[in-house]
């Protein structure tokens, strides 16, 4: 069965959050590829405060880390606002090709603030460039505290 990614391209890590703690790494592993990945935040988020729903980083063939991936939003949430925060600490704990696990490095925190008053949940989407030319796709549902 032949990959879905080159063996010679980087490895594209998405971590997950919970509410607190440093986060993990989820890797895009089938039956997604990685266009068509999804995320949903595991805890509520409280309109106003920024929380963190996701760590994008990219490592290379040797798990060295590089250059963070360049991201922008795709689908804009309809109830909130999404940011990003350079050097979030994450480790690897899964990714598309299976190598890396444990491995400690940073990568872009996606970020999402509910605007006050709203409640229920939301959705929003992101494309992530690489500097070697790949792109990843995600989606990411999250639910706001009432």
């Amino acid at each position: 069965m032949p990959s879905r990614l080159p063996i010679a391209v980087t490895i594209l890590l998405l971590s997950a959050c919970a509410a607190e703690g440093p986060a993990t790494g989820v890797g895009v592993e089938p039956p997604l590829a990685p266009s068509e990945a999804t995320g949903t935040r595991t805890s509520p988020v409280v309109a106003g405060r920024p929380a963190r729903v996701f760590i994008m980083a990219a490592v290379g063939k040797a798990c060295e880390q590089l250059a963070p991936p360049e991201i922008t939003i795709t689908a804009q949430p309809a109830k909130g606002d999404v940011s990003f925060t350079p050097g979030q600490d994450t480790t690897i704990t899964t990714t598309a090709l299976g190598t890396c696990i444990g491995t400690k490095t940073k990568g872009m925190g996606i970020y999402y603030t509910a605007r006050a008053g709203q409640t229920g949940t939301d959705t929003f989407a992101i494309s992530a460039n690489l500097a070697t030319g790949e792109t990843a796709k995600r989606s990411f549902t999250v639910t706001i505290a009432e």
